[in-house]
């Protein structure tokens, strides 16, 4: 047990008993230390108590249990696995606790406070069967997710192997002076990539890896209702989209030229 009070240096105590002429301890009692990012909960009900570790990252984890008793209006608390033994009385408040011999807890003083926490006393075993409730649903989330992202891949490596008449870097023809500067890599080993630059600067806007699918018609870019079907001209040379409400064309970039000189780059978009 003693081990078991090392591990954090959070230690929260608190303590419940009620006896003929003695006063109810009933409830739970929290030490917070600064350093920390949870605490240590005392929850008494009875002649017995548990201790245990409520941390915000990793939520509860038991520390272990204890007898109560009572004497000269002091609360004594004895670890049911070894011979610790805590000592505590009722704070000026009333409800909190002080404690008398903290240092048995490898903290650094006596007489630290203990606060009365208003939600107690805590039935423990049904916050832990509530807290592995909780986190095999997160489990589960995730499990699933890993599925769907595997299926997804597994969908988007098998459409990948379709694009071989689409490769290439193809470059978006404004039709306005305020559009962007875009640019769409397709390629079978990266798939489909989109970039967004802003055309005076070229400082980058936007970067995307939307969906896409290889139809009998063309390349359907993007998901839902929203994507738009390319279709490939005769020369291989141009993509236009067939579903879209204007105009809205891709031209293929020269192979031996580089996009990244923004004088071509602005070239292909059009300067308008």
């Amino acid at each position: 047990m003693r081990t078991l009070f090392k591990f954090a240096s959070v230690a929260v105590a608190g303590a419940v008993i009620t006896g003929c002429g003695g006063e109810d301890f009933t409830g739970a009692y929290r030490y917070h230390e600064q350093i920390s990012k949870g605490a240590m909960v005392l929850n008494i009900h009875g002649d017995e108590a548990e201790i245990f570790a409520d941390i915000v990252a990793s939520g509860i984890k038991p520390v272990g249990k204890l007898s109560v008793s009572q004497k000269d209006g002091k609360l004594i608390l004895d670890d049911k696995n070894s011979s610790l033994r805590l000592v505590m009385k009722r704070n000026v408040d009333e409800r909190s606790l002080d404690c008398l011999n903290c240092k048995v807890l490898g903290l650094k003083a006596d007489g630290l406070v203990w606060n009365y926490d208003p939600k107690g006393p805590y039935d423990v075993d049904q916050l832990l069967k509530e807290q592995a409730r909780k986190r095999e649903e997160v489990l589960n989330a995730e499990l699933e997710k890993m599925q769907k992202g595997a299926l997804e891949k597994g969908r988007r490596d098998m459409e990948s192997r379709k694009l071989t008449p689409f490769e290439g870097d193809w470059v978006y023809q404004r039709a306005t002076k305020y559009e962007p500067l875009t640019i769409m890599g397709i390629w079978r080993n990266k798939q489909v990539r989109v970039w967004s630059f802003k055309y005076e600067t070229m400082d980058r806007l936007s970067y995307e890896v939307p969906d896409f699918e290889v139809t009998e018609v063309g390349l359907k870019v993007g998901e839902g209702s929203s994507a738009k079907l390319y279709v490939l001209s005769a020369d291989n040379k141009i993509l236009s989209c067939s579903n879209c409400n204007k105009p809205k064309v891709w031209v293929k970039a020269d192979p031996k030229r580089d996009l990244s000189n923004r004088n071509y780059a602005r070239e292909m978009a059009g300067k308008l």
